[in-house]
């Protein structure tokens, strides 16, 4: 084992105990797929009464069209890349895990 695979499982022990588990992958593509998409910048404006109501919408066809393009074309990176690249596709799932999903539910 070289000392950066040591290095890797170490980080694995030592973040995600128990394991990265499959709620560990699935959280990672989700911020990468959709949270850090284009939703991100509906995200960042301020607040409205309006958004309140739950009679009235809260993103366009547009916007919504754009949201899911995003997101359909990153899965498509990353399950090209789990296919032709598993060691650097669960090495990056892992640190965008890492990055983005500390705080989320495992």
């Amino acid at each position: 084992m070289s000392d950066g695979d040591e290095a890797f499982r170490k980080a694995v022990e030592q973040y995600f105990p128990g394991g990265f588990s499959l709620r560990d992958e699935a959280n990672a593509i989700v911020a990468y797929a959709f949270r850090n998409g284009p939703i991100e910048d509906l995200h960042a404006g301020n607040p409205s009464e309006l958004l309140e109501n739950p009679e009235l919408s809260r993103i366009t066809d547009h916007e919504m069209k754009k949201i899911m393009v995003n997101a359909c074309q990153c899965v498509e990176r990353l399950l090209r890349e789990k296919q032709e690249d598993p060691g650097a596709y669960y090495q990056q799932i892992l640190e965008y895990n890492l990055k983005y999903c500390r705080k989320w539910e495992r």
